[in-house]
């Protein structure tokens, strides 16, 4: 969640439009009026998106080998096989702050139907000012709720944050930061509580930019308090200026063995930002360098009218401008070898930070890009496929990584499992088909 922080210029906007025009010997831009950039950076921008679809085979499938046996061992050829896979490795999520809280029990229901039918990843919010609004008395009662559906549901979560030094992460009840005895026995009881529920943390929010809290000492307790949780340190700008700062502040925790499992990159700032394709892709490939993973953590193209800044697309953020930058973000970061999880920012125009920030309107029906990312993580990226098995009883198939079921026949005798796909080369899954 963020506060209005950023000003753009029209120096700033010109160049982040540079950035996004390909490299001289491509064209003669001194030469080139408006219609002739626009159209060599549409262009280009096509051909990213269009690259990805290799890129995604090579980084997101991995090659499996179905087996049928019968209750001997031996191999049965032509047995039928059904291969559906039943959950992404990929973490596609969204924050679930609109949970039971939407204007009516119907819209409640909705929010939640069309949440588990497209995540599988839910930020669980810890504002420590409206969390713990009178001194311990944290509103640990909502959190159980919220966690218990989503664990129910096998979408899996993220605490965001504990510590944050904007306001929404000071508590009425202290003058100013609580002290680090405070802290740290916040940052205990949190995780100590739902250490078997949420496995992602977001310790301390958007540190380089703010003096206090320092991220060191913060994620060196979480490490102490729960050795298995993956720690995530999270920061804004990044895909507007690359954030030096933030690059740095990572570089130097590396350094000074500050634990920490993964990058989290903020994806609206500034707002109406719409981010060059091919610097989305750059800003990847820098903090790639530091070796961890990369997590898209807040992720809002809105609808809401506001002009489309910084990018050779003129005009209003409308739906339609929504859905058509959306899934191209979508298909840049998730071609990317290193990035782990993207996260939108929120679900519904009605809890929405953002005007006009949601996948749905403010009465729960879809706009266009829940419904063109829905097809596109539900069955471009889906694997399901069937076959039969060869003289050796093998049956082959590349798939996306994740959790499948696989089901066979042969000679009226049927038996299924279940087994995850992930980056080993060539795993062998081996089913039996015992006829007693």
């Amino acid at each position: 969640m963020k506060m209005i922080r950023h000003r753009i210029t029209p120096a700033f906007v010109l160049t982040l439009i540079a950035l996004s025009v390909p490299p001289a010997e491509s064209a003669t831009p001194e030469l080139a009026g408006g219609k002739e950039t626009f159209a060599m950076t549409e262009k280009r921008e096509d051909e990213i998106v269009a690259a990805t679809r290799l890129a995604i085979d090579q980084n997101r499938k991995s090659d499996a080998v179905i087996r049928v046996v019968d209750a001997t061992g031996k191999s049965i050829p032509r047995a039928r096989v059904a291969v559906a896979q039943t959950a992404h490795e990929f973490l596609f999520g969204c924050n679930i702050y609109g949970f039971d809280r939407c204007a009516s029990e119907a819209q409640n229901e909705a929010y939640k139907q069309r949440f588990a039918e497209m995540f599988n990843y839910a930020t669980v919010g810890f504002y420590w000012r409206w969390y713990e609004p009178e001194r311990g008395k944290p509103i640990y009662a909502y959190t159980d709720k919220v966690t218990a559906w989503c664990a129910e549901r096998g979408i899996r979560m993220k605490g965001h944050p504990l510590l944050w030094g904007e306001e929404a992460g000071i508590p009425t009840w202290s003058q100013g930061q609580p002290s680090p005895e405070i802290q740290r026995q916040r940052v205990s009881d949190i995780m100590n509580r739902y250490h078997d529920k949420i496995a992602f943390w977001e310790v301390v929010n958007e540190s380089s930019h703010l003096a206090e809290p320092k991220i060191d000492e913060p994620y060196r307790w979480a490490r102490q308090i729960n050795p298995t949780g993956y720690l995530i340190v999270n920061d804004y700008l990044v895909m507007a200026e690359r954030a030096p700062e933030f690059y740095e502040l990572l570089t130097a925790a590396k350094a000074n063995g500050v634990p920490f499992d993964g990058i989290g990159i903020q994806a609206h700032e500034p707002h109406m930002m719409r981010f060059p394709l091919d610097r989305v892709q750059k800003v990847l490939d820098h903090y790639d360098t530091l070796g961890e993973e990369l997590h898209i953590t807040e992720f809002t193209p809105t609808s809401g009218g506001g002009e489309i800044t910084g990018s050779h697309r003129t005009g209003v953020w409308d739906e339609a401008a929504q859905a058509d930058y959306a899934v191209k973000f979508y298909r840049v970061c998730f071609a990317h070898p290193s990035v782990r999880a993207i996260t939108w920012w929120d679900l519904s125009d009605q809890n929405s930070w953002l005007p006009g920030g949601g996948m749905l309107r403010k009465d729960m029906s879809p706009k266009p890009v829940y419904d063109q990312l829905h097809r596109l993580i539900h069955e471009e990226w889906q694997t399901s496929v069937a076959g039969a098995t060869d003289s050796d009883g093998r049956y082959s198939f590349r798939g996306f990584r994740g959790a499948y079921r696989v089901d066979v026949e042969a000679g009226g005798v049927t038996a299924s499992r279940q087994f995850q796909l992930n980056r080993q080369s060539a795993p062998e899954f081996t089913v039996v088909l015992d006829s007693k």
